[in-house]
């Protein structure tokens, strides 16, 4: 499925808790979307100049890109250039300088989606990272509770100790008192 201008500015995301800014990617989708249009332009020039080159010449042997207007940048190869032409089938200045702009173009927006795939993919590791795991947080939840239930456990056996000392203590008074 080709991507197409329209598609990217109708393209709505889904927002989640540390997701990332909707209004700085619609603002790239819109850089990328403006370069598309453009890049459309100039390959539309480019075959109208063909056209034009190949009605002056004739029957000549040239024949249009093999690239359709509204192709996935990924899609597009570079076209190679031919290095020993003869005179008559080397291509216009004009042509291989498009050639050229077409190469680095694919090679620049090879970079520039490698980069962001590389880029995405840091922003997901490290929101995976933040985001707190359940299993985790009902240990935690157990720890206080058998925290709380070891401190009342030692407060009810200080009280049974203060209780059991006081009882020894008034007996052994008892017996004191019954022996003299």
């Amino acid at each position: 499925m080709a991507i197409t201008v329209t598609m990217i500015e109708e393209k709505e995301f889904k927002t989640k808790v540390r997701g990332y800014d909707p209004v700085e990617v619609d603002e790239f989708l819109d850089e990328i979307c403006d370069e598309m249009v453009e890049m459309q332009g100039t390959i539309q020039t480019l075959r109208e100049q063909l056209k034009q080159k190949s009605a002056e010449a004739g029957s000549s042997s040239f024949a249009p890109l093999p690239i359709a207007p509204q192709a996935p940048l990924s899609s597009l190869a570079p076209l190679p250039l031919e290095k020993a032409e003869p005179e008559e089938d080397r291509l216009p200045a004009d042509l291989t300088a498009a050639q050229q702009l077409l190469e680095k173009t694919q090679r620049a927006c090879d970079e520039v989606l490698a980069e962001a795939k590389k880029r995405a993919e840091d922003i997901i590791r490290e929101a995976e990272d933040q985001v707190p795991d359940p299993e985790l947080e009902d240990l935690e939840s157990q720890k206080e509770q058998v925290r709380a239930e070891i401190d009342k456990l030692k407060s009810e056996a200080e009280a049974f100790r203060r209780r059991f000392q006081s009882m020894l203590k008034d007996q052994n008074d008892i017996l004191e008192t019954d022996l003299f």
